[in-house]
């Protein structure tokens, strides 16, 4: 029995899972290895719990039937049943999301393709089409009004790169605006022809400054979101 378990740090969201219905069934992508061999298919497969194949010799129908060209050995897989929504919980936790019936193969590592879902936890927003491929996701939520819903902010900081933003310091009513040039990894902006704004009043203008944190970013005057 192979599983597939899911560690997510979830924040403002909770019962994260794929789309997985017989309108829209979800293809859980891995790469594959024999057990008898050891020989890894060069190219991901992908299996679908809607989908049955034959294997031969009239031994039934698995969902996952797989012939390894090195050794000839036919291979099958089966999923035992729907996925389970992941919980957000804190710290994250390792979750099992689905199990495989796993007969002569291995799945040895898991892609997140597809179509993910989630539920705000306050709100009951629904949040569809997430995409983690980027092993990542940030969305805003509404109904929450200035909840923010991120597992990664950087993203969206660099979608902000050379737009005019508003930064606002963690430690009282200090504000930096100015056009954004850069977002490292250690989260560090930079701005450029940036302004110093003390109680919404222009204090000094800088040109070019870097700060090292956040607690909130505003684009145009409209509520983006709260980093932490």
């Amino acid at each position: 029995m192979l599983s597939i378990t899911l560690t997510a740090d979830l924040v403002g969201v909770t019962e994260l899972q794929p789309v997985d219905t017989a309108e829209s069934p979800f293809w859980y992508t891995f790469k594959v290895q024999c057990t008898s061999c050891r020989e890894v298919h060069p190219n991901p497969v992908s299996v679908s719990r809607f989908e049955s194949n034959e294997m031969s010799g009239s031994r039934g129908e698995a969902n996952f039937v797989w012939k390894c060209k090195s050794c000839k050995r036919e291979s099958s897989a089966t999923i035992k049943a729907a996925p389970v929504p992941y919980q957000q919980s804190s710290p994250p936790t390792s979750q099992k999301m689905i199990e495989f019936d796993c007969r002569g193969l291995e799945f040895t590592e898991f892609m997140p393709d597809g179509e993910w879902i989630a539920t705000g936890i306050d709100s009951g927003s629904k949040f569809g089409a997430i995409d983690l491929t980027e092993g990542e996701w940030f969305d805003y939520d509404e109904k929450a009004g200035d909840e923010f819903v991120p597992i990664n902010p950087r993203p969206m900081l660099q979608n902000l790169v050379n737009e005019e933003v508003i930064i606002r310091l963690k430690w009282g009513q200090t504000e930096y605006k100015g056009r954004l040039v850069s977002i490292d990894s250690y989260m560090n902006i930079q701005l450029s022809g940036a302004e110093e704004w003390i109680d919404q009043q222009m204090t000094s203008a800088l040109g070019q400054v870097l700060i090292r944190y956040i607690l909130s970013l505003l684009h145009d005057e409209e509520w983006i979101g709260e980093l932490y």
